[in-house]
Order: C-alpha cells, then structure tokens, then sequence
C-alpha cells in the first residue's frame, strides 16, 4: 500500500499532503487516482470529488481483488466483508469513471461503476529501444514478476527439472518473486533484487534472458491480468513462452510472436 494513504493520519504530514495536492488539482482537468487502501485515502477521494466539482476523478486499477487466487497473499485482504474490500468497492462506485487494463476487468468492474475504460498497457520504446542485453553463457530461461505467484510457478516445476536434467548449458532465472521450491537448486537462479520503473527496463536487459515465461493458472484472478510481461520481453527481443489464458491468449498470435502452452 501507498505510504501516504497512512501519512494522512498525521496531522503534520497531512496538511503538507493537501496543500501539495490542491496546487496540483488546481491546474488539472482531471484527476487519476490508484485503489485506495485506508479510510483517510478514501475520505480524501471522497474530498476531492466534493470541492472540485468540475474536475472528474478517475480510479486506476489493473487486478481483479472481487476474484483473488486463494493462494494469492491478498486473497484474505479482499475476501467478501474485509474492510479493504469494502473501501475498494465504495470509492469504484463513486468514481466519475474507472480506467482497466483489459477487457476482462472492464467486465468485472463493470457491476460497480458505469463508465470503465480499457487503456490497454503498452511499452515505451523510446526508453526500451536503448537497453542493451549483455550475453552470459549458455542459455537461459527466465520469468519476472512479483512475490504472489507460487501457485502459477509450481504448474512449471516438473518441466523446469526435467530441462535442467536433460540440457546441462540450460540456466533458470527467477527475478524477485522466487518461489521456495525453485531456491537453492543447482543452476537456478534466484534474483531477489527488484528495480523502481525508470530502472527496471535496464535491469531486466541485464538477466539476459534467451526464452521468457509467463505462466499462469487458469482462474478469475489470472484472467484479469494483462499481457504486460510479454510486452516487456517482447521489447527486449525475448521471445515469451505463455500459458494460454486471459489476456496473453487474446493478444499472442501462437507460433508468431510467441508461443501459447496449455
């Protein structure tokens, strides 16, 4: 969660927060703002649409938290009933408008808001195009991501040691979300560092990955999901090995531009 949704609960950080925000809300014809997390967050929303009636608040979010995994960490955060469900679904129902990443959460949301937009994720190549990967030996294999996705990485398990045992020059490589089960395992290698946005495309180039993997069980949570990971390894000239779910199926020609797995 954001720190200054719990900033707002001091009452010396929150004048300096509002005074910040209104200069900025002053000079804007429209205001976005991620999924809150708190009750001050949302008094703020709440705030915002109130003394700007002329300026619509728009509410940012690309997970789908009505369907989480069950093994997902915020499948209990967002059960039916929990607090940050609740405020979540407040302030969806009282945006000016909603902005999703793919036509499944535009579903979704839909039960909760009139207006949802789809902005699909897309990558900038003025950025991307000047990254260059350094090649380490052998090949490599690899997937990145965040700390929420055991149960999508344990469908690879068999295969991923049945290719370490079958190709000696074959490296896995699993950037920050590792899973225990793919730790301290010979010629698997765990990258526990992860990168802020600006930084992120160079340190990704770094990995060198040759084949990037994007698994997914097939479930409401996962559907909801964009194809953001391939996009990135497609900007690096890495070709992308996805399960055939959600988003990834809808957007990857199989064979093409990349390779669906069931």
């Amino acid at each position: 969660t954001a720190r200054w949704e719990f900033d707002l609960g001091q009452v010396e950080l929150r004048s300096r927060i509002l005074g910040e925000l209104n200069d900025h809300i002053q000079k804007a014809d429209i205001v976005v703002m991620q999924m809150v997390h708190t009750p001050d967050a949302l008094n703020l929303f709440h705030s915002i649409r109130g003394a700007y009636k002329n300026i619509p608040v728009v509410v940012e979010c690309d997970d789908n938290f009505v369907s989480t995994s069950v093994g997902n960490p915020a499948h209990d955060a967002y059960a039916p009933g929990t607090p940050f469900r609740e405020l979540a679904l407040e302030q969806f129902r009282s945006a000016d408008a909603m902005v999703v990443s793919t036509p499944y959460l535009q579903q979704v949301y839909g039960d909760f808001c009139d207006d949802v937009f789809v902005v699909p994720n897309s990558i900038d190549f003025s950025v991307w195009d000047k990254v260059q990967k350094v090649k380490k030996p052998g090949i490599r294999i690899g997937w990145a991501g965040g700390a929420s996705h055991n149960d999508d990485l344990r469908i690879i398990e068999g295969p991923v040691h049945r290719i370490l045992a079958k190709y000696p020059d074959v490296t896995f490589v699993f950037v920050h979300g590792v899973p225990p089960f793919f730790k301290d395992i010979h010629r698997i290698e765990a990258v526990l560092k992860f990168e802020r946005i600006d930084k992120y495309p160079r340190f990704l180039a770094k990995q060198d990955f040759d084949i990037g993997l994007a698994p997914l069980v097939d479930d409401a949570f996962n559907r909801s999901k964009s194809n953001l990971r391939w996009l990135e390894y497609s900007a690096l000239k890495i070709p992308t090995i996805a399960s055939n779910v959600g988003h990834f199926k809808q957007t990857i020609h199989d064979g093409v531009d990349g390779l669906l797995a069931n």
